[in-house]
């Protein structure tokens, strides 16, 4: 059985989409895959569904509403990854102002 990691992108996305409408704080990944029923390694895979939508489309990175618990940022995997926490405030400025699609694009 493969796992469909494109359906797990489309079950997160509404709820970053409603963190951006809303200008809330990042979710942690164990928060954004407890809301979905996954364990929180699993973020990678669907984030990466999301980010590549993002690059594709030219819209601002909706996954960097998903961070590190630890260190508050996105992980590395993430491509353009804010390293410093200015540089996230900065990107989630222009997530936060972007008009989301509820559903997923993809």
């Amino acid at each position: 059985m493969s796992i469909d990691h494109v359906q797990r992108a489309r079950a997160a996305w509404p709820f970053l989409v409603d963190r951006a409408s809303n200008g809330l704080p990042p979710y942690t990944y164990r928060e954004i895959c407890t809301e979905i029923g996954l364990h929180w390694r699993s973020a990678q895979y669907f984030l990466g569904v999301i980010q590549r939508n993002c690059r594709a489309n030219g819209l601002p990175p909706l996954q960097f509403l998903a961070v590190n618990a630890a260190t508050r940022l996105p992980g590395r995997g993430c491509h353009g990854s804010p390293e410093t926490h200015p540089a996230l405030q900065s990107a989630l400025r222009a997530i936060y102002a972007h008009q989301w699609p509820t559903a997923a694009p993809f």
